[in-house]
């Protein structure tokens, strides 16, 4: 097993996915995966009603406790985090959903706890074969539903982590969001499953609550109990299992060195993120939901480096129309004033879609018809977009950002298409920005290989490294059989990120990383050293890269750089 090492003295190290920072010690609390168990009998012809009438009974009652558990997230966290139950609603009054259920009773008459079971599981399979990482987690949500629903037939209560007493860290083969949404800080104090990923319900909710936070263990729920110890470091994704003494008195020196520097680098959060010898590298922000934006002034974030805005449509019952989606950019804009925001514009297709918009199946998503390619490919979706980006942009400072470009065409054809928009809002007498500065992101190989031909055409490069690295060595991260493979100082990793940088340059143009290197302590003087102008990163990794920054020497970051380049 790849991400699995044995200790000394019987502790068991396990490597993970970091996605919340911070460093806990504690006992551990395992949460059941499947709740309570699911009868499975024969019922008779005349049964059936009473069954479909137990099950529309279940699923009222499933409903009023999904819009408490909202609201109740509402208050805690905000609106962009209780739209998350949004999907949950969904599925109990999915039609489909609730028709197959009970066509299922019909036919196969058994019981409805059995046959919900059975439908869900389709669901499940489903979801979690899909190549995407955002449908593929969303299997959690139907999970959890589903759950939920069953425990209501049962009449047993489902496992809640609100009702915790004792300090803990909490473990579980997977966290629903009705899970996370219990979660007391005070007292659960790292969040560790099998599954997840940077997207995942658990990822997002860890770091809005600023829980440290593992996934992507694969068997941790399996190979650890109750009331054992556990250490997590939520920063470079390691736990261990029954951790020897000496670890533990290393760590909880490290516990107190992190609680120290948090509050040490709230006095830096305003100072520039300059090196020692006087070189600037801003560090910007990643944000994955609205509510985000409110933590930047609190970490120090100089604006925005990368906005998605996915999250806009993925959770919509209707797609967002023009008005709606200039609104929300301009509060974000206004919000950050006067930084700036860099919009990334919709990174949708193939497998990643709204509901109110079908497309094709595709065989592997993951490189098929997504991002740039489908925005192209549906140029009046697009321009919708690509006009409320132009008129929030009217006197703010604002700019956007193409994802997935493999090809200087592409650019060229977004680009025109920008222009037609101009052009039009020009016509309409509406406000808009004449000048609105345009980037590429470089995830793609040839991206990166051809960005010499492609920077005359942008106003800056920004650097996905995640799907960079993963398409660069043909490597899937959440593969547990070759996650060991994905490696960011990869000599061909190192060498295309140097390449962009100096095409960019060439064109005295700046160069981003939003990708995960950026957030990596260990990392950061070598991407400076490597020329990188900016960092992007999650709001909370801020002052910690802020404060890598301010120790280091340039002149040693481009030592470093070039060392590893010529060993790569």
């Amino acid at each position: 097993m790849p991400n699995v090492d044995l200790g000394g003295d019987g502790e068991l190290i396990l490597q993970g996915i970091g996605v919340s920072p911070g460093v806990s010690i504690g006992e551990v609390v395992v949460f059941a995966q499947d709740g309570a168990t699911v009868p499975d009998r024969q019922i008779c012809a005349e049964d059936i009603a009473s069954e479909i009438l137990r099950f529309e009974a279940a699923l009222v009652k499933t409903r009023h406790q999904i819009v408490q558990i909202q609201r109740h997230v509402n208050t805690m966290l905000g609106q962009d985090h209780a739209t998350i139950f949004e999907a949950h609603l969904l599925v109990v009054e999915d039609r489909y959903f609730i028709e197959e259920v009970i066509r299922r009773l019909h036919a196969e008459k058994r019981n409805v706890e059995a046959v919900l079971r059975t439908v869900a599981d389709g669901y499940i399979e489903m979801l979690g074969g899909l190549a995407d990482d955002y449908l593929r987690e969303r299997a959690a949500d139907v999970r959890d539903v589903t759950r939920r629903i069953s425990n209501n037939l049962i009449g047993e209560q489902m496992d809640r982590m609100d009702q915790l007493e004792r300090p803990c860290i909490a473990v579980a083969h997977d966290f629903s969001p009705s899970d996370t949404a219990g979660v007391n800080r005070n007292i659960v104090h790292a969040l560790v499953a099998d599954l997840g990923g940077m997207t995942s319900h658990t990822a997002i909710m860890a770091r809005a609550m600023e829980v440290p936070a593992v996934v992507g263990l694969r068997n941790i729920s399996l190979l650890i109990r109750s009331g054992e110890t556990l250490l997590v470091d939520g920063g470079n994704g390691q736990v261990v299992i029954r951790p020897t003494s000496e670890r533990l008195l290393a760590y909880a020196q490290r516990v107190q060195d992190h609680q120290s520097i948090l509050h040490e680098l709230k006095t830096l959060k305003d100072r520039p993120s300059e090196t020692m010898d006087g070189y600037y590298v801003p560090t910007v922000a990643n944000i994955e939901l609205p509510s985000e934006v409110k933590t930047l002034h609190q970490y120090g974030a100089k604006g925005i480096g990368l906005f998605r805005t996915e999250f806009l449509f993925l959770n919509a019952d209707e797609l967002p129309d023009e008005e709606l989606q200039a609104r929300f950019y301009r509060d974000i804009a206004d919000h950050c004033s006067p930084h700036s925001v860099v919009i990334r514009t919709l990174d949708l297709g193939g497998d990643k879609m709204p509901a109110s918009l079908s497309t094709i199946t595709e065989a592997n998503p993951f490189l098929g018809w997504r991002a740039i390619r489908f925005c192209l490919s549906n140029p009046s979706f697009f321009k919708t977009q690509l006009r409320a980006i132009l008129r929030a942009a009217a006197g703010r400072n604002i700019s956007i950002m193409y994802p997935m470009i493999c090809t200087l065409q592409e650019v060229v054809q977004a680009n025109e298409l920008l222009e037609q928009c101009r052009q039009e809002l020009r016509r309409e007498g509406l406000p808009y920005a004449e000048k609105l500065p345009v980037g590429a992101m470089i995830e793609i190989p040839s991206a990166a290989l051809t960005a010499d031909v492609i920077a005359p055409h942008v106003d800056f490069f920004s650097i996905g490294t995640n799907d960079l690295i993963q398409y660069t060595l043909a490597v899937d991260r959440m593969n547990e059989h070759v996650s060991h493979l994905y490696m960011p100082t990869h000599g061909s990793v190192l060498k295309l990120i140097r390449q962009v940088v100096l095409a960019g340059h060439a064109q005295r143009i700046p160069v981003a990383v939003c990708g995960q290197m950026a957030s990596m302590p260990e990392l950061v003087p070598l991407l400076i050293g490597l020329g990188v102008d900016e960092l992007s990163m999650n709001p909370s990794s801020v002052p910690m890269i802020k404060e890598v920054i301010r120790n280091v020497h340039y002149s040693e970051c481009c030592q470093l750089a070039e060392d590893a380049l010529r060993s790569g």
